[in-house]
């Protein structure tokens, strides 16, 4: 276990203080960026979604219940179930917890709020986080808001109350902290990690940087990678690291928590040859609300011309699951997607903020190939992270790129990400605490 007190992580980087945040990017239904969480008072884990579309942080205590059945907002369903004891952090067990607090919160996630999360209670307590590189960080003094409820918008068409839809037993939120009195922002309930480290003297900063190592030799194993708060890794990427325009929330309609910039440029390469697939930038989300997002399942696209995309990437929708916004699929077993980057991949390119130069982010599809959906078990094809009608750069994005953002200064910045060794760490004599 290569492990790290956190007042002393960021000793070797000439005082600039930081927290190293272990994080994974696991194989299996709808896996997101996450971190291990230890518990205080034994060897459980949870994961945690370490999630930059959410600015909170919250996990379930005892006796929670989710609820399901109904489609429609705010609407309980027939359903309920009790949340595993895998999923849920108990205070009164923990010898390093403080008293616990009121806290009436609703955090909603997901589109048209599909997920709603309720807490009655604010708690103090240290906690240890890990990945499967074997990298662990303990924080003192984490302050976490206790969840008694859940209710999905998902219906249940036969009665039955199965199967048990998934839900997240974690999230926490690393997007900026807003406490703006415009009406058109969405401020930070609290509590915010970020904004915890602040205050505590953690961090001296609103910087934060997110990699990924090296791919894993399989599809099915887990990628390994940082979230770093406090700092930059200037050892994690390739190239340069270009700073590219960041949307302020009060430019957005609805102004939701996150890290927004202007839709890339797509290019699918194969075998060397290049083939622009022009993107639609007439809309709402698809040209001025493009969210970069650890916490959402699959990236998204906006092609002007859908066939076309499908034509010249060979990928296809299912015929078993052919609306649209649903995940595509390559047709044919996972193992058959090229192996080399250099001969399949999508490029991202995104104009940087003066307009002088551009960074180039690419994909190879294999990287979209991250958990299996039935109906393509069912023919034998693989299922893709991702789907056509808005842009999204979500958790597969994370794997090929580096991101970093300041949020005093408005800036975001990119580079070509997953190159550093697996189980490399950070690196701290190569930290800076503001985007060069």
């Amino acid at each position: 276990m290569k492990a790290n007190l956190l007042v002393s992580a960021g000793a070797a980087s000439a005082a600039i203080p930081t927290v190293h945040m272990p994080i994974n990017f696991k194989y299996g239904a709808d896996s997101k960026i996450s971190t291990d969480l230890k518990l205080p008072y034994s060897d459980t884990t949870i994961e945690v979604c370490y999630d930059l579309g959410s600015s909170d942080f919250w996990m379930f205590h005892p006796n929670a219940i989710q609820n399901w059945g109904a489609n429609c907002l705010s609407c309980q369903g027939q359903c309920n179930r009790t949340v595993p004891d895998s999923g849920v952090y108990d205070p009164s067990k923990s010898s390093s917890a403080s008293e616990v607090g009121p806290w009436d919160a609703l955090y909603g996630y997901g589109g048209g709020l599909a997920k709603g999360y309720r807490t009655d209670g604010v708690v103090n307590d240290t906690f240890t986080f890990g990945n499967e590189a074997g990298y662990s960080t303990v924080v003192p003094d984490v302050q976490v808001a206790l969840a008694f409820y859940l209710q999905q918008r998902i219906k249940d068409p036969k009665g039955e109350c199965d199967p048990v839809p998934k839900y997240d037993f974690s999230i926490m939120g690393i997007s900026p902290y807003y406490t703006s009195p415009k009406p058109n922002i969405e401020n930070t309930t609290g509590p915010s990690f970020r904004q915890n480290l602040l205050q505590q003297g953690l961090v001296a900063n609103t910087v934060q940087s997110l990699w990924f190592e090296k791919a894993p030799a399989k599809l099915e194993d887990t990628y390994t990678g940082s979230g770093l708060q406090g700092g930059i890794d200037l050892s994690k990427f390739t190239g340069p690291l270009v700073k590219i325009p960041s949307i302020p929330a009060t430019d957005i309609s609805y102004g939701a928590a996150g890290y927004y910039t202007y839709q890339p440029n797509l290019t699918f390469v194969a075998d060397g040859a290049h083939v622009d697939l022009p993107v639609d930038r007439s809309g709402r989300a698809t040209d001025n609300e493009c969210i970069i997002d650890s916490g959402a399942v699959s990236d998204g696209f906006a092609p002007i011309d859908q066939a076309r995309f499908l034509n010249v990437t060979g990928l296809a929708y299912n015929p078993k699951r052919p609306d649209p916004g649903q995940m595509l699929s390559w047709p044919g077993a996972c193992d058959t997607i090229p192996t080399d980057g250099e001969q399949a991949f999508l490029q991202y390119s995104f104009a940087s903020v003066d307009g002088k130069s551009s960074i180039e982010i690419d994909m190879p599809l294999r990287s979209y190939a991250r958990q299996q959906l039935p109906e393509d078990v069912e023919i034998g094809w693989c299922t893709m992270r991702m789907y056509l009608g808005s842009c999204l750069l979500a958790a597969p994005f994370s794997t090929r790129a580096f991101f970093a953002a300041d949020d005093a200064r408005l800036e975001l910045a990119l580079a070509k990400g997953g190159v550093a060794e697996r189980g490399s760490g950070v690196d701290y004599s190569q930290v800076v605490d503001r985007i060069p």
